[in-house]
């Protein structure tokens, strides 16, 4: 026996053509509706307790310079709603976007965008350690999508993004822990963040209802209790965040 003969022995008895198997399949696969993959970035802690992985799309743009943070963040994020099969399709008109928080953590300077748009979409942009916070961020230096679900943590299911209040939480890492959100209370101006080894009180931004900043005292902590004061010192209200591991 000739190699040759040995490979044809070995070789699998070929399947008969089915055309119409073939022809129900291709269609299977050009109905699928299928959206660009997530960009891995080294960006961690967008939501609550992370977006969930295949829930949100991160798209793909020109690197921009031109302008502050903020015009920075509208063009990539239009950009974005503008590329086809993407989650920011169909956005309608974005309102401006407004910084969540800004603050130097064992990462580098952590900036959190969110922007809200006419159909009801949030988006958000995110810059760990990417950018060292002068000048204007580019493109390439920053993490961004629109709507999506949120992981809500284990025993609990997700969330449709809907809100920015939504974005945040207390987030472990190697490299640092932090705590950012959005107030769900407009008359917020402190929020006191509570913890094992942590008693601290941040300032609430007017514009975007953000706060945040690095926690290096939290890492006893396995909570946070996060209460929202008014302008007059009254408690509006309280959450309680669980550490996530970012």
């Amino acid at each position: 026996m000739t190699k040759t003969d040995l490979i044809a022995d070995m070789a699998p008895t070929p399947q008969p053509f089915d055309p119409d198997w073939s022809e129900q399949t291709l269609l299977g696969i050009l109905a699928t509706d299928q959206e660009a993959p997530a960009r891995k970035r080294r960006g961690r802690r967008i939501a609550l307790a992370g977006l969930a992985a295949s829930a949100l799309t991160v798209g793909t743009a020109a690197s921009v310079a031109a302008g502050g943070p903020d015009d920075v963040v509208r063009r990539v994020l239009t950009q974005f709603s503008e590329q086809p099969n993407t989650s920011g399709n169909g956005l309608g008109v974005l309102h401006d976007p407004e910084l969540v928080a800004q603050f130097e953590s064992e990462n580098g300077v952590f900036a959190f965008w969110v922007a809200t748009s006419s159909s009801g979409t949030v988006c958000y942009a995110l810059s760990d350690g990417q950018w060292d916070g002068t000048g204007t961020p580019t493109e390439d230096q920053l993490e961004y999508g629109c709507g999506g679900q949120l992981w809500m943590g284990p025993n609990r299911p997700p969330e449709h993004l809907t809100r920015p209040d939504q974005f945040g939480g207390f987030f472990a890492a190697e490299v640092g822990l932090v705590v950012y959100g959005v107030s769900p209370y407009p008359r917020a101006t402190e929020v006191i963040v509570e913890g094992d080894g942590v008693d601290r009180t941040l300032p609430v931004r007017a514009d975007s209802l953000g706060y945040g900043d690095a926690f290096p005292e939290a890492s006893q902590a396995t909570s946070l209790t996060l209460t929202f004061l008014d302008a007059g010192g009254q408690v509006l209200g309280s959450k309680r965040v669980v550490a996530q591991v970012g």
